[in-house]
């Protein structure tokens, strides 16, 4: 089984590994697996939560080890805490750190752990990974409030524009964010406003939350909780609890809650999902590794989207919902709940969406959101569309 092979912007990839020359981060083949759909154009490290990828809060620790000309490998999911940094600071060549059979990191000049061949350092904290998509749900609260960093700002400006911020000094708002007539409550957790983000008038925000580089809200936005609108997106509408992966739409009245939503998507008006069962029940949600439907143990739980997926107007998701990638999806009805990759048209009259099509439309995404068009674009989509054959049958 292959790793993922690629992420949008290869050269930003670049970038970093050269700041991370000796930092290798493992894709464990089961949790790519597990972590389907939104593992398929990023690796592990490239997941968002909270204000960054998993990626950006290891890289701003720069984490040494004993021997620096050795390569260190972490799990690429594996959030960062004090603990777990430490133990693996102090991990010598030839040794693997593991916790309930997961290897948590390892050095050695290989790109995969060869276990049998190391010494076994077993973890007696609390490491903590994502190993499936709703865990970027689960630990989003602590993660904005732990990254948002409040900083003083000219509050003057900003009233006189009209605007009301309650508890601004739990709040970090950017030179160049611009906001007009808008509320803004972080008595309950802390709000971010990144560079050249553009609140439009009567939007709503409830801390913690986060507006990330070049993100905008459209009229009347109410944004509560536990939110990350991730760079250059554009939102509406209510959205509750969720992360929007960058550069997705989200522009109209709806709501939307309790959900991950990948890059270049396009949600249509009134586009709306469910998060909680009527019996108050765990939500159940469709797994690509088991390649069946798994137990969440979570009460509330939305949508689970992948990248390039598009949504007519009023189309409605149930609860506990997984959408593949390079989707074009409507419904006067309940959508499914499980949407395989490369689905076209209104249920119940769907088909394949054919390649062509759907690469002129990702290609198309891309570039409205001034972004370069990936070489290996089309064999991804290709390695996409044979994975998931058998769902479409």
């Amino acid at each position: 089984m292959k790793p993922p092979r690629t992420c949008f912007r290869e050269a930003f990839l670049l970038y970093f590994y050269r700041m991370l020359e000796n930092v290798n981060f493992y894709n464990d083949p089961l949790l790519v697996q597990s972590l389907r759909p939104l593992s398929y154009y990023r690796t592990l490290d490239q997941l968002w939560l909270g204000t960054s990828t998993i990626r950006d809060k290891w890289q701003a620790l720069n984490i040494q080890i004993s021997d620096p000309s050795q390569q260190l490998n972490i799990l690429g999911s594996l959030l960062p805490d004090p603990a777990t940094v430490s133990a693996i600071s102090a991990l010598e060549d030839h040794t693997v750190l593991m916790q309930d059979r997961q290897v948590l990191a390892f050095v050695g000049s290989e790109t995969h752990p060869e276990i049998t061949s190391k010494k076994k350092i077993i973890y007696t904290g609390n490491a903590q990974w994502i190993q499936y998509p709703e865990d970027l749900l689960v630990h989003q609260a602590a993660t904005l409030c732990q990254e948002i960093q409040a900083a003083p700002f000219d509050l003057e400006k900003y009233q006189a524009l009209g605007n009301i911020i309650i508890a601004p000094e739990n709040c970090f708002i950017h030179p160049k964010a611009q906001m007009k007539g808008c509320m803004l409550d972080a008595s309950s957790g802390p709000i971010f406003l990144g560079e050249d983000v553009n609140l439009q008038m009567g939007t709503i925000i409830q801390g913690p939350a986060a507006f990330l580089k070049g993100s905008t809200s459209n009229l009347g936005a109410k944004i509560r909780p536990n939110t990350t609108i991730g760079p250059a997106c554009k939102v509406g509408g209510e959205i509750n609890h969720s992360i929007f992966f960058p550069y997705s739409n989200k522009a109209h009245e709806g709501y939307i809650g309790s959900s991950v939503i990948g890059s270049f998507s396009n949600m249509g008006a009134l586009t709306s999902n469910s998060n909680l069962k009527n019996d108050l029940k765990p939500v159940t949600l469709f797994d690509y590794g088991l390649k069946q439907s798994r137990n969440t143990g979570l009460k509330a739980l939305g949508i689970i989207m992948g990248d390039f997926v598009t949504t007519g107007i009023h189309s409605k998701f149930n609860t506990g919902t997984v959408i593949g990638c390079h989707c074009n999806i409507s419904s006067q009805a309940f959508l499914p709940k499980f949407i395989p990759s490369f689905t076209w048209g209104e249920y119940p009259k769907v088909q394949s969406y054919h390649m062509a099509k759907a690469l002129q439309v990702a290609s198309d995404w891309m570039s409205l959101k001034q972004q370069g068009i990936p070489e290996n674009l089309t064999q991804v989509m290709e390695e996409i569309w044979k994975e998931e054959a058998s769902f479409r049958t």
